[in-house]
């Protein structure tokens, strides 16, 4: 029986526990339903609310791997190691586990996005390090992403509910930038002001790049912090078409920010006696979560939607370091601590009470 949890400002603290003693976890998704995903040492495995390891299946040949994302009706997408390369695949409902489909050649995959009609979205290797970004239909079967003229490197980092992926390609030059594919792969640059990637899309066509949000009419939205920061990475955007990331300010400290679909910010500041602050990620109702970092400490953050910072609690035996996932209804967080007994990393859990 696990020791009891202790409860925070609304939520309470799960220690997701290895498979074995000693190892450390990884917590890389959660779903609206409370299914985490990740790894235990070197193994896919799931926990249940309570924290309670399950272990995925390999295919036979391969000797470990990782969950990194699941679907509401409980699809995990992942990678297996085989050998001195990786095997995308995906872990039905009922746990059955299924190989995704390598294109012709290529020699090695991960999956990183799994969406709510089954697609997975990954990229996959040829011999020589050559990666392009691919997405496999809900049958497992690869459906190969186009490239730009020179027939350049391509990276996929989203997917959305209607099979369009964003993310960066790299032309005859060697100059990377940011692209768009439809449904059926064909690939566009988007419009000016062109940045280097994109890395999140919503169902309703709204596209996040380094500094600015395009718009499916062909409308442009740059995202600044001015004149408190200087915006820097932007990490993830809401159906909704609200945005997080961070930046720096005029004395070089890191702050995050949350902004409303016109562009306007929201500063997301520290929690009170600390000086920066990172997000990682943001529920529908525009809770964020992160980390709050002081003089030697570093810390797990909620904002909520006004904006105003809660701590979250650590488990009995780890100490707490931040905040890394929130499920789209803000029921789960997800993170990770350090357990001092074994000197092992774990992934944490916070339930809302």
């Amino acid at each position: 029986m696990p020791d009891p949890m202790p409860e925070g400002t609304g939520f309470r603290a799960v220690d997701l526990r290895p498979l074995s003693e000693g190892e450390g976890t990884g917590a890389y998704c959660v779903n609206d339903a409370g299914k985490i995903v990740g790894e235990s040492g070197s193994r896919p495995v799931w926990w249940d609310g309570d924290g309670a390891p399950t272990p995925l299946p390999v295919l036979d040949g391969c000797s470990g791997g990782r969950a990194v994302g699941v679907n509401t009706a409980g699809l995990v997408a992942g990678a297996l190691c085989a050998g001195e390369y990786l095997q995308p695949v995906c872990w039905r409902p009922d746990g059955g586990v299924h190989a995704l489909e390598l294109p012709d050649g290529a020699v090695s995959g991960t999956a990183c996005r799994v969406n709510e009609r089954g697609s997975v979205l990954g990229n996959v290797m040829w011999p020589g390090y050559r990666w392009r970004a691919v997405r496999w239909d809900p049958g497992g079967e690869a459906v190969e992403l186009g490239s730009l003229p020179g027939d350049g490197e391509t990276q996929g980092h989203d997917l959305n509910g209607l099979d369009e992926v964003v993310g960066s390609a790299k032309n005859g030059t060697g100059t990377r930038t940011a692209v768009h594919w439809t449904s059926s792969g064909k690939i566009r640059k988007l419009p000016p002001p062109r940045r280097v990637t994109a890395c999140g899309i919503t169902d309703s066509g709204a596209i996040l790049g380094d500094g600015v949000v395009w718009n499916r009419d062909g409308g442009t939205v740059l995202l600044t912090g001015e004149p408190e920061f200087s915006a820097g990475q932007l990490v993830r955007i809401t159906g909704r078409g609200v945005a997080i990331g961070w930046g720096v300010t005029p004395d070089r400290r890191g702050i995050c920010a949350r902004w409303a679909p016109d562009g306007r910010p929201t500063v997301l500041r520290p929690l009170p006696s600390d000086d920066a602050s990172t997000c990682f990620d943001i529920d529908d109702a525009g809770t964020v979560v992160g980390e709050s970092v002081g003089k030697g400490t570093v810390r797990p953050v909620r904002w909520d939607a006004d904006a105003t910072p809660h701590p979250l609690p650590s488990p009995r035996g780890l100490t707490a370091i931040v905040a890394q996932h929130i499920n789209a209804n803000g029921t789960v967080i997800t993170g990770y601590g350090f357990a001092a007994d074994s000197s092992a990393y774990r992934g944490i859990a916070w339930l809302r009470s």
